[in-house]
């Protein structure tokens, strides 16, 4: 399921021109900072960067497969016949819960 959301987040995934100026920039703070470290600070800061990308991917992706499910949720709301109503819902909730007080 993961790899058919993936897929569709690349589809419709748009990369702004200042996500590529942010990752520009990034990455040239990366090499400054990675000059100044001795060879086992690197290796922390490589593995520390290579963290926080796979906690980003996944929390995107995460994100857009909530998004996905919401209008998934919509569109099913919507189609449904007779159409979704929270007063309604909301109304035979009531009922039930006054005819359990009542047994």
């Amino acid at each position: 399921m993961y790899d058919y959301m993936k897929s569709l987040q690349q589809q419709f995934e748009s990369k702004p021109e200042y996500i590529q100026d942010l990752k520009t920039e990034v990455n040239q703070i990366h090499k400054e900072l990675s000059a100044r470290l001795s060879k086992e600070d690197r290796r922390l800061l490589l593995k520390l960067v290579d963290l926080e990308d796979a906690l980003k991917c996944e929390a995107t992706l995460h994100s857009f497969v909530s998004g996905y499910r919401l209008a998934c949720g919509i569109h099913y709301e919507l189609s449904a016949e007779p159409m979704y109503s929270f007063d309604r819902e909301e109304e035979k909730r009531s009922c039930a819960m006054l005819f359990k007080s009542e047994e």
